[in-house]
This record gives structure tokens, sequence and C-alpha cells, in this order.
């Protein structure tokens, strides 16, 4: 039983005229509890006698102020909350509360600790909030109560705050995203089972519902249904209630009884015309959020069952074992099963087994839809298990920061950009600038440019800005310091900066042409298309012959081209005119090959492979050592999935640039998962291991490699391993979670993904861990958090700097679990 709560002494011990105050005693017990059995008066620290207790509960029986809904349980009803605020009043009380334990405060969401409160203290006030232990602030908690009261989860009278049944639901599900003890939850729980029982054995009673099948189909229904959705226009409880019932007596498993809606009405007294409007509201317009599907034996006469009742879940096994057995066989022996063969497989288990076998020829009809209805979200799934590999996604974005750069604020501004929405353009491009300010860098500062070779961003920007100090006329100075601000994708703070250089007067063009190019670059990154392509149009007036000129333009069409800005001019120019030259014009070879690059970049955009890949090969022939036209190969070949090819290409470069041997091999061991040779690339990753013992990446990605081969028990324990020598590292409990959540433990794998944000809040993953997140709290069958996490993840991939196809998998499987969740 739940852990009763008991007055301060001041009351049990307070004597008034000789003798304690009984009544008062017995009303804070049930104001401040669910409900209370005898044995909680007759225990310390209140010790009633059976004669007083038994004198004072029949005078507050007799009074309406308590109610007796089983034997030896006792509840206030809502005369007696009234007489108990009159009694406090005169005792000058100062009602105790209770307040959330640690488990849900150490979450901050606020909206968990406003629920607890109203559903365990009888009311409460906004003070109550405000004040400590909870002290939530103002504004906050303003927005949390509203958002609870226009969801009709609490209700506001008089100033103060309780909860409704609504709102008892749905502290329920919410108990179950906590770390709670099983016993304490099924506690919580029975109390509303109580509550809603009392009403239902009342209403079994009065119109003779005696089949235990209906009665416990009912109540399990009831439990989900919540009265005070339809309150405002169904004023009649007992009439919900009714509706409820039709639902519950139409099931399959009555077959053949059925009572039509015309003679349910005159039998149980509700309208006809109420009866059929709220049936069709509850299962075609999903006024709850729970599915109901439907047998039509016949146009007069339709049985419903529910979404997740024992019937639908036993016919989902069912037929998704058939759907997968036939789809093995067919990859296995190259064999071809239509819809139908499915449907025939299913009718045959199910008939006769589930459904009485007169239902066949309505099953028939129903399976098609039904079968369709389980693919969408079998399809969902699997092109969220392909998509949510975390591993891939290092492994192919060329993030060789990540592995270069571990300070906490450079992966900030790395991958979470300061634009509701970002788009990445590859900063390799920002090279094309340095021929024209890197000799007169120098004059002023040896160590800029080295630390953005080496990728050493905040040290550069330091060094920069220690240098503008001394020389601050000198604008080339502050264009270099834009281009360490690109660098760290911090383009808002770029464009401020670059503003100023456009509209002051500057004694060279150069400068001017790299404060176009840069702020043009800068604009396409935040999607500002309009303004970078006016900017690419007028530094070609003001600057014809210069190849940056059209280069900035070049740019600006072909990331419009790949991103879609403008569909219309996408359509008409690709910015390879600007690029081809830009290409006649330059004459640094470094900068031919990067126009090179870009173009066969448009070239992939449009599935070009011969010449997209010719203009790469091109490109490398005039710049041999430079590792990211090689990578652009990589992706190149990755994307049209010409796996021996891109083995070859990792070899070469492996000769080439052993610097980077682990990003390679495990590129080289991520294409032979692909081409399905599990065991070759686990070799990889152990050899790669064996050589770095110490390498925590590795290791992890060694865990994903066990989790491929179904080495569950292996990955975990690397995971943990990792855990326990580096406990405020968000990216291995992210990990740690996703393997969980790859074996549907997704209770466990939420706990984790919690967290990993509240460790990385700003981490390159952080946008996945939300939508991974989402989807478990829809799998637990918590969707207001399914959703709320799932529009965060929305909104983190959009301001992430990631891999525009990457970025749309991810929006589009958020997309897909939203619109699952809102139209169930």
């Amino acid at each position: 039983m739940a852990v009763i709560n008991y007055p301060p002494e001041e009351i049990y011990k307070n004597i008034k005229f000789g003798k304690k105050d009984s009544e008062h005693i017995i009303l804070w017990m049930l104001a401040n509890n669910d409900h209370c059995q005898w044995s909680n008066f007759r225990q310390e620290p209140l010790s009633f006698t059976e004669s007083t207790l038994s004198k004072y509960l029949n005078l507050l029986l007799s009074k309406n102020f308590i109610l007796r809904f089983v034997r030896g349980r006792y509840k206030i009803t809502n005369d007696g909350l009234k007489r108990f605020h009159e009694i406090s009043k005169t005792h000058g009380e100062i009602k105790r509360l209770n307040y959330p334990p640690e488990v849900i405060t150490r979450r901050r969401n606020y909206e968990d600790w406003i629920l607890w409160m109203v559903y365990n203290n009888s009311i409460c006030k906004w003070s109550n909030f405000l004040e400590p232990p909870l002290a939530i602030n103002q504004s906050s908690l303003s927005k949390k109560i509203n958002l609870l009261l226009n969801k009709e989860l609490v209700v506001r009278e008089n100033k103060e705050y309780s909860i409704t049944n609504a709102g008892k639901i749905e502290y329920s599900k919410m108990l179950k995203t906590y770390d709670l003890d099983r016993q304490s939850i099924l506690d919580e729980e029975s109390k509303r089972i109580d509550e809603i029982t009392k009403k239902t054995i009342k209403f079994f009673d009065d119109y003779n519902v005696e089949k235990e099948n209906v009665q416990f189909r009912f109540l399990e229904t009831i439990l989900e249904l919540d009265y005070n959705r339809v309150k405002t226009m169904l004023t009649n409880e007992t009439d919900f209630e009714k509706i409820i019932l039709y639902l519950t007596i139409n099931h399959p498993d009555q077959f053949p009884d059925y009572i039509s809606l015309e003679k349910f009405a005159n039998k149980y007294g509700i309208k006809q015309s109420k009866l059929e409007y709220y049936i069709d509201e509850i299962v075609e317009n999903h006024i709850y959020p729970i599915k109901f599907f439907t047998l039509k034996p016949s146009t007069e006469i339709i049985y419903y069952f529910q979404e997740y009742g024992k019937v639908e879940s036993m016919l989902r096994t069912i037929t998704e074992n058939h759907i997968t057995k036939f789809t093995y066989l067919n990859r296995l022996f190259s064999r071809s099963f239509d819809a139908f063969t499915i449907e025939k497989a299913v009718l045959e288990d199910i008939c006769g087994y589930l459904f009485n076998d007169a239902l066949r020829d309505s099953l028939r009809n129903f399976l098609p839809s039904y079968i369709n209805y389980l693919a969408y979200k079998f399809e969902a799934k699997v092109e969220l298990k392909e998509t949510y590999d975390k591993l891939d996604a290092i492994i192919w974005q060329n993030m060789i920061d990540i592995f270069q750069s571990r300070s906490p604020e450079d992966l900030k501004y790395q991958f979470m950009g300061q634009s509701e929405v970002n788009y990445r353009v590859d900063t390799v491009f920002l090279e094309l600038l340095m021929p024209y300010y890197e000799e007169k860098l120098e004059t002023y500062d040896n160590d800029c440019q080295r630390l953005i070779d080496d990728k050493e961003y905040f040290k550069a920007l330091e060094s920069i800005e220690n240098t503008i100090t001394s020389h601050e006329d000198d604008r080339i100075l502050a264009i270099v310091k834009g281009i360490v601000l690109c660098y760290l994708n911090r383009y808002k703070d770029a464009l401020a900066l670059l503003n100023d250089e456009l509209t002051l007067p500057h004694k060279e063009d150069i400068n001017l042409i790299l404060s176009y190019f840069l702020t043009a670059f800068s604009s396409i990154t935040i999607g500002d298309f309009k303004r970078a392509l006016e900017l690419g149009n007028e530094i070609i007036r003001k600057f014809p012959g210069h190849p940056l000129s059209h280069a900035t333009r070049g740019i600006v069409l072909a990331y419009n081209y790949i991103y879609k800005f403008n569909n219309e001019k996408a359509e008409q120019d690709y910015g390879l005119n600007d690029l081809d030259k830009a290409i006649v014009m330059d004459s640094f070879k470094s900068n031919t090959a990067l126009f090179f690059m870009l173009k066969s970049r448009v070239l992939l955009e449009s599935n070009n492979f011969e010449e997209s890949i010719e203009l790469t090969d091109r490109a490398i022939s005039i710049v041999p050592n430079k590792v990211d036209l090689y990578l652009s190969k990589s992706t190149i070949l990755m994307y049209f999935n010409e796996y021996p090819d891109l083995l070859d290409l990792l070899d070469e470069m492996l000769e080439r640039f052993p610097k980077i041997e682990r990003d390679l091999k495990m590129k080289k061991a991520s294409v032979y998962k692909l081409l399905g040779d599990l065991e070759a690339g686990f070799k990889v990753v152990d050899e790669l291991l064996e050589r770095n013992p110490g390498d925590k990446e590795l290791r992890s990605f060694k865990a994903y490699w066990y989790q491929y081969m179904n080495k569950k028990e292996e990955a975990l324990k690397l995971l943990e391993e990792l855990i326990e020598l580096e406990q405020d590292n968000g990216e291995y409990y992210d990990s740690y979670g996703e393997i969980l959540m790859n074996y549907e433990e997704y209770e466990k794998a939420v706990k984790q993904f919690q967290k990993a944000i509240e460790l990385s809040s700003s981490g390159w993953f952080i946008y996945q861990t939300y939508i991974k997140l989402g989807i478990c709290f829809k799998e637990l069958g918590n969707n207001e958090l399914a959703i709320d996490y799932l529009k965060k993840g929305k909104e983190f991939t959009n301001k992430c700097f990631c891999d525009f196809e990457l970025k749309k998998k991810w929006l589009v499987i958020a997309d897909i679990f939203i619109t699952d969740i809102e139209s169930a």
C-alpha cells in the first residue's frame, strides 16, 4: 500500500475542551490521502479507540462528509473538503503539503511536478509552487499551469488548483516514465482503478451487465477514455458509459450475438442519434488517441475491437509473423509472394481460433487495409533502424574534426548553428580566399593560418583578435576573423562583422571582394538565398574580371540547386557557367581543384555519376595530396553504391594519408557492413583497437559492431566500461541508449538518452537523441512526451550543421512518428 500521510502533532495532540478534535483529525487524514483504511486511524500516532472511531466515522458518513466505497475504506467528499477547510481556518492550521520525491524533481519537468502536487494534495495554491522546496519561477509556472489548464488536466476554482479525471490518467502515465519501484506505480494505479471501479459496479448493477468478458473489456476501455473530454457536450456521464458499453458488447468474440443501435438505444434508454454520433466520433474521427478496428459481416452489423487489446494483439502477432516469413522466403529463394498469399495464410490461422469461422468473408475484406496499416508502421521502423545508426553518421560525414578537437566549446559551435534553420556549406571552399590574404596576414600574425590549417579554430580566433588590437587599421585582419568565425559556424557573428566591412571604404578592391564572398557564403548557411544571390550579382557588376566574383555567385547557385531555396532558379541555373569562368580566370591551382570539386557536387545532385567522378579525378590530378578531394570522391562512390571501387580508393588513401588511418579504416569497415560482410568489418575494427588499446572512440565503435552481430551483452558491456571511465561523456550514454532501443528495451533506453541530453545538450549527435527519445516514449505509450521530444529533435536537426541527406532522413523519421501519433 502507498505511504499514508499523518497530520502534524499540533493537530492530533491539540486538546479542545479537554479532548481531541476527532472530526478534524479524520477529515485531515482523508483530505491529505487518496483514501484511508480503518486500521490507519487505529494505529500510531493517532491511536483512536474503536468506539470513538466508529462514532465519528458514522457521524461524518451521515452528513455526507465522507464516503465508504469498500468495506473498511473511506474517502472524503466535496462537502467534506469544504467542512475540512472551515475547521482548519478556525484552528489557524496551515495545511502540510506532500511534495514530489527527488526521483521526479531531479528532472526539471515542471508539468510533472505540478501534476504530482495536485494529485497528491486535495488542492494547491499558486504560492505552493513558487515557494521552496519547488521554487518554480513565475514565468515558467504561468506557462506550465496554463498548458495543463488548456489540456484540461487541472482546473482552477477560487484561485485553487485541483486535478481532473484526465489529469489522473496523465499522472498515471507520467509515473511510468520515472525510475519508481513497480509497487509504487501499482499502488498509484490501483487508486485510479478503485475510483472508477466503484462507479462501474453500480453501472453494471443498474443495467444488468453480467458477462465477465464484457465487464472486463468495459473497465479496460473506460480507464483509457476520459469522460471530461466530452463532458461539455455530453453532460450525462451515464450516457457516456452506455456508449462505451455499446462498443464493448459488439465485439467479435460475441459473434453471432449483436445488438443494433436502435435496439440498444431502446433497451438502455439513450437517444439513438446521440449514440450514433459519439460512436462515429470515437471510432472514425479519433477524438481519443485509441484506434478501434471494425469488422462488417453485413451493412447492418458492425463489430468493434481495440488496438492493443487481446484480440488485436494476437492478430498483429500472427499477421507480422506471416509478413516476415514470406519476406524471408522471397529473398532466400527469389520466389514471388503477393499480398493475396499472405492474406490467405493469415485467414487460415485466425478463423476458428481467434475469430468465428463465419466471419471469414468480412475478415477477408478487412485484412488488406489492416496489412497496409501494419506495413506502414513496420516500414517506418525499418527506415528508422537504418537511419538512426549513429556510427554511420560519424563515418560518412567526413567529421575528422570530431577526432582532432574534443573541446566541448569547439563541438558546440561546430554542429549547432546560431539560427533556427542552418545549412551546411563545406568550409573547404573558404580556402579559395587563402591565396588572396595569406601573404599579408603573415606580416602581422605568423600563427593564425597554421592554427586554421590544424583546425584549432578557437586558438586561431584568439590569435587574430590579439593581432587586430595592435593593427586595427588593416581591414584584411577583420576579414580573416570573419573566416575563422565561419569555420566555427558562427555565421551570425560573421555577418555582423562583414556588414560593416561592406559599408566601409577600402583602399584595396581585394578586401571588398573577400567581404562579398564571405557575406554571401554566410547568408547561404542561414538560408538567406535572396541576399546571397543579390551579393553574387552585385560583385560581378563591380568586379567582372575577378575569379572570386564568379566563384561567389557560382557557390550561391550551386547550393541553391542542392538545397532548393528557390526551385525556379534551381531549374534555370546550377552555377556551372560561373564556376567555369572562375576556373579560366583563377591562376591558383589549389582553387581550380576546388572549383572542379564543387562542380562535381552539383553533378552528383543531378545523379550524373560519370561526369561527377571525372571532375573529381581532374581535381585530384591538379592537387594530388589534398585529402578533401579524395573524401569528396569517396562520397560519390558511396552515393552510387560503387563499393568495390570505394574499397580500392580507401586503400589508396591509406597509403597517401596515414595520419587519418583510423577514420579511413572505419569507412572501410562500414563498406564491408554494407556488403553484408560483418566479420570483415569487425576484423578491421578489432585490429585497429589492438594497435590503439586506449582509444575510447574505437571501443565505442566496436560496441556497435557487436550490436550488428547481435551480440547484445558484449555491446552493452563495452559501453558500460566506457561510461565508467568517462562518466561525463554524453555520447556514450546516447550510444548505450541506441543499442537498448535496438533491442526494444525502451524504458532503459529513455534513461540513457535523458542522461546524454543532460551531459551534452549541444553535442553533435544530440538532434538524433531527441528524436530517438521521442520514439521510445511513443513505444511506451506516452504520446505527449513523444511529440514534445520529436518536435525538439526536429528543431535541433534544423539547427545542426550536418549532412543534408542525413538531415532530411531524420526530419522524415520525426514526421512519420508525429503523424502516426496525431492520426491515431
